[in-house]
């Protein structure tokens, strides 16, 4: 029997996003089971299901959410900064998907900031995300960045 095209691609989407979850569910076993070790094959399971996701699903919502969780692990390895990056691209995510989880991931990220003595950060972040807020939602031209006027 031949099958459809499209349900071709469904099942062949459904494999990808099984193996994606099973990756997320994997990282997260990891996390917390401790050890260097384990985070950094947690980071790599975590890793290959956000460029799935993306890549391959276009599902920028689970991203994000395996962003948050990355975001929360590396800060618990004392990986400031690249808690920093990954809390500030879950937010984009969820922003860019209209998800209100998007105000929990932001609250951590400046609890973060102060926690780590960035207070001048703070502010820095608040900026870029409102203007993020404002260019999804409309409120604002595409073409000016945290205030400032982009070059034409």
């Amino acid at each position: 029997m031949n099958t459809a095209p499209e349900e071709d691609r469904t099942d062949v989407d459904a494999d990808r996003r099984a193996a994606a979850d099973q990756d997320v569910a994997t990282a997260r076993e990891l996390a917390t089971a401790g050890g260097d070790a384990a985070a950094d094959e947690a980071v790599q399971l975590a890793d290959r299901a956000i460029a799935t996701y993306l890549e391959e699903l276009d599902d920028v919502s689970s991203a994000a959410q395996v962003l948050w969780f990355l975001g929360r692990l590396e800060e618990t390895r004392g990986r400031t900064e690249v808690a920093v990056a990954q809390l500030r691209s879950a937010v984009e995510g969820f922003v860019v998907t209209h998800d209100s989880r998007a105000t929990e991931v932001s609250d951590e990220l400046v609890a973060l900031l102060r926690r780590t003595g960035q207070d001048d950060r703070v502010q820095e972040f608040l900026d870029w995300q409102s203007w993020l807020v404002g260019t999804v939602t409309g409120a604002q031209d595409r073409t000016t960045a945290a205030g400032r006027r982009r070059a034409p």
